[in-house]
């Protein structure tokens, strides 16, 4: 008896790290937000490979479209290091809760101290929920927003 109540107790430990009541769309926003927080933290190369499905599309907004994450990983790894920082502003989870989208604002900064910035614009991301209940982009598409005199 003991054993069954450990293994139901274990099995429902992975359910347990969304309070009830928490949308999916909230999750899926919350998702965002961390894939923000480690481009900050590790790079947006790292983030980015660490937050797209195997199979990820970009497409940029001054660049042809990117297959997979390696090859995202790798565009972003080229040229001097840069600071890509995003706020997600707003999320939306299907019906099924397989596929949601999100969208925000970004901005592209040089490296250190009072990094000039050198682009900004709006993205979506198109997420798809992974059999471990996490989510992952499937495709990231931005524009760049023209400067302002």
């Amino acid at each position: 008896m003991r054993a069954a109540a450990g293994l139901i107790a274990l099995s429902l430990s992975g359910c347990a790290l969304w309070p009830a009541g928490v949308s999916p769309d909230a999750r899926l926003l919350q998702a965002d937000r961390e894939f923000a927080a480690a481009s900050l933290r590790a790079g947006p190369a790292e983030a980015f490979y660490q937050f797209t499905t195997a199979d990820a599309l970009q497409l940029p907004a001054d660049g042809e479209p990117l297959r997979g994450r390696e090859a995202i990983r790798d565009s972003l790894s080229e040229g001097p290091p840069r600071v890509l920082n995003w706020q997600p502003q707003f999320a939306e989870v299907a019906d099924d809760e397989d596929l949601g989208w999100t969208w925000g604002l970004w901005q592209l900064y040089e490296t250190g101290a009072g990094g000039r910035r050198l682009a900004q614009g709006k993205y979506v991301n198109i997420w798809k929920k992974q059999p471990d209940d996490s989510w992952k982009v499937r495709l990231d598409l931005g524009n760049t927003q023209k400067n302002k005199p």
